[in-house]
């Protein structure tokens, strides 16, 4: 009987991560999340209850909808972020399946949003398919509505999509339209909540949504720090630092280090979806290395606040950049040690896609408290062989 509760609660956790993930579940996109959605959906619809979210099972298709408390979310984190105009021209070829039947083609597809983004009361900019950089722009639109099952490709010819692509031939693929996926796809009732101003007292709505946007900061994100808060905020956060851990270890399965500077989430390794809801960083590469390098001597010579965070001006950044080169030039790539001036970009990059550091118009930096976990990396240890730190892992 333990064994069995054991692993329900495992499957529970699993389906939580995953729709974190994965916000529209359908039997084609993923058929295992599916599954376990659909045989924990009680559970999970009051997990998601406690974050503010809405659980929606309609029929076969699953929608977990964000919704906004004041017109904000705990926007998941990524180290690569969808461009504004793939999104734009998702929503717009997610338009263009309303006006079809049960199937379409890419070029049907893109023949449609050209004739939305044409009108003059078009409020985005028109989409142009003569344009190369336009065409690859809408293929991954399409791709992304794939991912979420609204398109379902019935040709599975990948060459015939790089002929449209690339030689503006032929129509790409052809695909089935879930018409329940494309009906939750978008929720207008979200939509206005993110557009519309807050109803009613803005302070009074942030005190009475305070401990799910906690929450949400802890699991999405995954790491609550007081610094990150205004000061209401975070001394709620901290006088419920034992509540909000034990309430995100339960739902996702993963550990939380409750630290001075705040909390951090680790999940589950053996969780199926846990890779797609972390970073995999830092990598056995040089533009890892070279980061790590400076975050750790930023550390040195940074001014430290209370909160853990480090803040250095643009000058000391580029001295730090001088002096690792002049150091560490037998470590480094060619890539660094011909064009020392390449090392601060790239691990400035590095270090803002990890979510460590914040970079502000003048070049200023300020590296988060939980930068703090990496200490004195080196290249001959950390990653095992000198083949580690090849250009082709730059």
């Amino acid at each position: 009987m333990k064994a069995l509760t054991v692993n329900k609660r495992f499957e529970e956790q699993s389906a939580f991560v995953g729709l974190l993930t994965k916000p529209l579940v359908t039997t084609t996109n993923d058929s295992k999340l599916h599954r376990l959605v659909m045989r924990h959906q009680r559970q999970l619809t009051e997990w998601f209850r406690r974050l503010g979210y809405r659980l929606i099972v309609a029929g076969q298709i699953i929608r977990l909808h964000r919704t906004p408390h004041a017109g904000t979310i705990a926007a998941p984190y990524t180290s690569q972020p969808p461009r504004r105009r793939e999104l734009v021209l998702a929503l717009l070829a997610a338009a263009a399946c309303e006006e079809r039947d049960s199937t379409t083609t890419l070029q049907a597809i893109s023949d449609q949003v050209r004739v939305i983004t044409s009108l003059a009361t078009s409020p985005v900019t028109a989409y142009d398919p003569e344009q190369g950089p336009e065409r690859s722009m809408l293929l991954l639109a399409v791709r992304r509505l794939e991912s979420h099952g609204v398109l379902v490709r019935r040709t599975r010819d990948e060459e015939m999509l790089r002929a449209w692509e690339a030689a503006r031939t032929g129509i790409g693929a052809g695909y089935d339209i879930d018409r329940a996926a494309l009906l939750q796809f978008l929720d207008p009732h979200t939509v206005a909540l993110a557009l519309s101003a807050p109803a009613g007292g803005e302070h009074e709505l942030l005190a009475a949504t305070r401990w799910s946007r906690m929450l949400r900061v802890l699991i999405e994100t995954p790491a609550l720090l007081y610094a990150d808060l205004n000061e209401d905020d975070a001394s709620y956060a901290a006088s419920m630092a034992g509540r909000l851990a034990e309430a995100a270890r339960t739902m996702t399965g993963g550990t939380v280090e409750v630290r001075a500077e705040g909390l951090v989430l680790i999940l589950h390794p053996d969780h199926p979806w846990t890779a797609d809801a972390t970073l995999d960083w830092p990598k056995a590469a040089a533009a890892s290395w070279v980061a790590l390098r400076m975050c750790d001597a930023a550390g040195t010579i940074g001014q430290r606040s209370a909160d853990g965070s480090v803040s250095l001006r643009s000058h000391q950044v580029d001295a730090l950049a001088s002096r690792l080169h002049r150091q560490h030039h037998a470590d480094l790539t060619d890539h660094f040690k011909q064009r020392p001036e390449r090392i601060r970009p790239v691990a400035e990059e590095a270090l803002r896609d990890a979510g460590l550091l914040h970079v502000d118009d003048a070049g200023n930096w300020a590296l988060t408290a939980a930068a703090g976990r990496y200490r004195d990396p080196d290249p001959r240890s950390d990653w095992n062989t000198a083949t580690s730190l090849t250009e082709d892992s730059e």
